[in-house]
């Protein structure tokens, strides 16, 4: 049994698959994502059809360049474009034509720039997006440090985010103007080569978010006569500050040169009195002399505690009140399969193209409360 290609195969577990290419000057790829959600559980709702189906189509590009041995530059654009019949519902007078925003739209992208020396390596980044009721500017940084003759790796990943949003004022039937929130982050990530085949990694997420809060399709029903017979529509009310912490770790066990194993859990909880459990699992088996791969997965999902302010209706306003059922107590599960598959160099157009492929994956999501999703995802890839 080859440790080399062991360790191959374990690696691609603990990074993103499209930075485990052979050396290049340059990689792209092109990745299509198709998401749609189906529910009927949203007490948040304004129509009170409960009904949360959204549709999304999302386009998006990488590119990295190796300027020397040391030194790369990477971007990557994104375009979504989706319906959703909560936003439509609420949003009847934000159209120009006073018929509501039928299909909306984003535009985001990320520029990085990156130093990988034998010990150590660091990157710094700057993005941007922008919709409708929603633009953020941010700015990261990543320094990994390797040691114990790369057995051992740690790895600090800062982020900024200068966000804006907007909200729905039911009275006025306008959307606000823009109002600002920050999110700062820190991810903290170590791995441990235990043996030839075995990998753990323990990973510590603390997410500060302050500004507003409020999602803009969102209200809540509260009593509005003492009989207990009839509620209005207010928008929801969230506090303006969240702490959020998340505690993470991940084993993974090579079984032959073609056949590795992962599982995965992380708890979560933040000062809103959420708290969640993750566990994963996941097989990935090596086809056609490395050339391709399939990985299938399954996730549980287990909300045990919800927002301490989240209830289905309300007797009485209070100061922070929401019926989002992302913040209900719920559990969940889903099931999924990757493939990918190298299909060899290519020229076009007096171009070389080394390593092009295909890859797709599809997955299902089953929620307790009355929520499902599927996605699909179709990429392409190449170095040149």
């Amino acid at each position: 049994m080859a440790v080399t290609k062991i360790f191959h195969v374990l690696l691609l577990f603990i990074l993103p698959f499209q930075k485990v290419y052979a050396a290049a000057k340059g990689k792209a790829k092109i990745l299509f994502n198709f998401y749609f959600q189906d529910g009927t559980g949203g007490d948040q709702i304004y129509s009170n059809s409960k009904k949360e189906e959204v549709d999304v189509i999302e386009p998006m590009l990488f590119v990295d360049y190796q300027i020397d041995k040391e030194t790369n530059i990477s971007a990557h654009v994104v375009f979504d474009t989706w319906t959703a019949a909560s936003d439509t519902e609420i949003d009847g007078n934000t159209g120009a034509s006073g018929s509501g925003i039928d299909r909306q739209s984003r535009t985001s992208g990320r520029f990085s720039y990156k130093k990988d020396v034998v010990t150590h390596a660091w990157s710094t980044s700057v993005g941007v997006s922008s919709e409708y009721d929603y633009q953020s500017l941010n700015f990261g940084g990543n320094w990994e440090g390797r040691f114990a003759e790369n057995n051992f790796t740690l790895s600090l990943s800062p982020q900024v985010f200068l966000d804006q949003a907007k909200d729905f004022d039911l009275q006025t039937q306008k959307t606000t103007d823009f109002k600002g929130r920050f999110i700062g982050s820190m991810d903290i990530s170590a791995s441990q080569l235990l043996t030839a085949t075995d990998v753990i990694q323990f990973g510590y997420t603390y997410i500060y978010m302050n500004g507003m809060m409020n999602n803009i399709s969102n209200t809540v029903k509260v009593l509005s006569n003492p009989y207990g017979n009839t509620y209005s529509r207010i928008e929801e009310r969230m506090p303006s500050q969240r702490n959020r912490h998340a505690l993470s770790t991940k084993f993974v066990h090579a079984f032959t040169d073609e056949a590795a194993a992962h599982v995965s859990y992380r708890y979560y909880t933040d000062d809103w009195k959420v708290q969640a459990d993750t566990v994963e699992l996941g097989w990935r088996f090596s086809l056609f002399e490395d050339n391709a791969f399939l990985m299938p997965t399954f996730r549980y999902y287990n909300q045990k505690k919800g927002a301490s302010f989240y209830k289905r209706t309300f007797a009485n306003v209070e100061n922070s009140m929401t019926s989002d059922s992302d913040l209900a107590v719920f559990e969940g599960h889903r099931y999924g399969v990757h493939y990918s598959h190298i299909l060899g160099d290519r020229n076009w157009f007096k171009q070389d193209i080394y390593d092009f492929g295909l890859s797709i994956g599809t997955y299902a999501y089953k929620r307790s409360n009355n929520m499902d999703y599927y996605i699909t995802q179709f990429s392409v890839y190449a170095e040149f």
